[in-house]
């Protein structure tokens, strides 16, 4: 691919024969002209973008959108549980067993469930409590969000309340909005007589003032989908006692260091409030064996949905690049820019924000259409970044692990770790970026001398799933356990990034102020031996008048 090489010498983008527009010819070889696709993701079904290109189907003479076939492979699962759901073959099926609407149905884009929609479908629409585990990309978001809609449905046309039916607790503010994206592609934004709503700061403040006695009352909705600390805030302005369903997506990380005394707060709070049973549901991509206990010991009668538990996306092409030293990164990076094996929307993960904004600057002066996310940047900015990215406005984004849970941006080629992740668990989530939805991915690990404890845990998650494991890296052997607790407290100690020139220049910089320094220096000395010969000529003439007068 010539995309970096041709942009980086100010290619101009050509839009006109996209629109549809005509063109003049001109005489600029095909280099030179580059078509920016509107369907960078490949979103699109054939009929859509033939509709596009065409500019003659109005919005009323357009057909329902096709259905999306799911190529995801099949992996081995263990379904353990009590009276365990007879699973979904397809999503026509909930008409009959559950009498799900076909104007429901209709919204859902993909022909055949899952294999994790197969099973946690059916489980959530009889009301059993259900811990899922299952790689990233395979759909478990729509897995609850489905069923949740139409038990919702039903409670509202029963008794219509203000309260909260279902809550859902997310670590991220980007996953919050991806949820309620689903929410209101299949609601119908609402119309569907479900509301769903992110606890946002000014939602956060009416439901504040509401509580306090104001006089316009706020209704958080039917469905919250919350981040932690937010939601701590909230709890005395929030009803839960109507409460039915809990889901804590990427359960793991709501368990862990992080959010684990926030999370503790909001599920005592449900405990006091909520009455009647509640339904609650787990899911995330990585289910550690202390989680997992965790998780049952807060469940009544469990469902356990465990699909490939703790690998990767088999749609995933792993593979590990020895690059020497912190420079030998930046060189392999700058090394697939120029060979066309970073093609875009790829994503580039590093473990500290001083890392993120430092490679952002190298790969910029590279002329690469890049930019940055990490947890520094405001909520705006971060929403903003996001939807550049989507828009394909931005080919390269460079996260730390914010962006690494839960975040279905569809048609990302390539993800790069640039620094080792520091457990499996972050390793599975980084690269399950792509490869999302039976797509095909690559996923490249650059490592050092002093990554190689780190490696390990890498090539282990590899080999489990399923990847191509050679000679030498089985011959790494395996991390123990005290060097993964090692990892997960301390990240590695690395250079900063930078290139040659730039310590070359560091270099000059340091030698022109000493030079600097040195000639202040010297107009010092030489101001201060004229003040002093000017003090003495004073004051020898001042001697010499003394002199005259005697």
């Amino acid at each position: 691919m010539e995309f970096f090489r041709l942009l980086s010498r100010g290619a101009k983008l050509d839009n006109a024969d996209a629109f549809g527009r005509k063109k003049t010819e001109d005489k600029k070889s095909d280099a030179e002209r580059i078509v920016r696709e509107l369907d960078f993701f490949h979103t699109k079904t054939a009929s859509e973008k033939k509709s596009s290109e065409d500019g003659e189907i109005t919005k009323r003479e357009r057909k329902p959108q096709a259905k999306i076939e799911s190529t995801i492979p099949h992996r081995k699962s263990n379904i353990r549980g009590s009276d365990i759901p007879q699973p979904l073959a397809s999503f026509e099926e909930l008409a009959t067993r559950f009498e799900v609407s076909q104007q429901l149905l209709g919204r859902v884009r993909f022909n055949t469930p899952t294999q994790i929609q197969a099973e946690v479908i059916p489980g959530i629409m009889h009301d059993r409590d259900i811990l899922a585990c299952a790689p990233t990309g395979s759909g478990k978001t729509l897995a609850y969000v489905l069923p949740l809609v139409q038990l919702v449905q039903k409670i509202n046309e029963e008794k219509k309340t203000g309260n909260v039916k279902a809550l859902i607790l997310v670590p991220t503010k980007e996953l919050a909005t991806q949820v309620l994206e689903q929410f209101t592609l299949l609601t119908a934004g609402g119309r569907a007589g479900v509301k769903a709503n992110i606890l946002t700061k000014s939602l956060l403040a009416r439901l504040t003032s509401s509580a306090n006695g104001a006089a316009e009352k706020t209704k958080p909705g039917d469905v919250l989908v919350a981040t932690p600390l937010r939601l701590v805030r909230a709890l005395d302005a929030i009803e839960l006692e109507g409460l039915r369903h809990l889901v804590l997506d990427e359960a793991d990380r709501l368990f862990d260091t992080t959010f684990a005394e926030q999370t503790d707060q909001i599920l005592g709070a449900i405990r006091k409030q909520q009455q009647d049973s509640l339904q609650k549901t787990f899911l995330s991509a990585t289910i550690p064996s202390s989680v997992e206990t965790l998780a049952l010991g807060l469940m009544v009668d469990p469902l356990r949905v465990l699909i490939s538990p703790g690998r990767a996306a088999a749609t995933v092409d792993q593979r590990l690049v020895f690059a020497g030293t912190e420079a030998g990164k930046l060189l392999a990076v700058r090394q697939m820019v120029q060979a066309g094996e970073l093609p875009p929307p790829a994503l580039i993960f590093v473990q500290s924000v001083e890392r993120a904004n430092a490679l952002m600057h190298e790969l910029v002066y590279d002329g690469v259409n890049v930019d940055v996310i990490h947890g520094e940047r405001t909520e705006s900015q971060r929403r903003a970044v996001v939807e550049r990215f989507k828009k394909a406005e931005v080919w390269v984004l460079i996260c730390t692990d914010v962006f690494a849970r839960g975040i279905d941006v569809h048609g990302v080629n390539v993800v790069i770790n640039y620094d080792v992740p520091q457990s499996a668990q972050a390793y599975i989530h980084r690269i399950g970026r792509t490869g999302r939805a039976g797509r095909t991915g690559k996923a490249f690990t650059l490592f050092t001398k002093d990554d190689i404890e780190a490696v390990k845990i890498v090539v282990n998650v590899m080999r489990e799933s399923g990847c191509k494991v050679e000679d030498w890296m089985m011959r790494m052997g395996k991390a123990d356990k005290q060097m993964k607790k090692q990892l997960k407290r301390k990240p590695s100690e690395r250079e900063e990034i930078g290139t040659q020139v730039k310590k070359l220049k560091a270099v000059e910089d340091k030698k022109r102020k000493e030079k600097k320094a040195k000639r202040e220096e010297e107009r010092l000395k030489k101001t201060e031996k004229k003040k002093k010969k000017k003090q003495k000529d004073a004051e020898n003439e001042q001697k010499d008048a003394d002199e005259e007068e005697l």
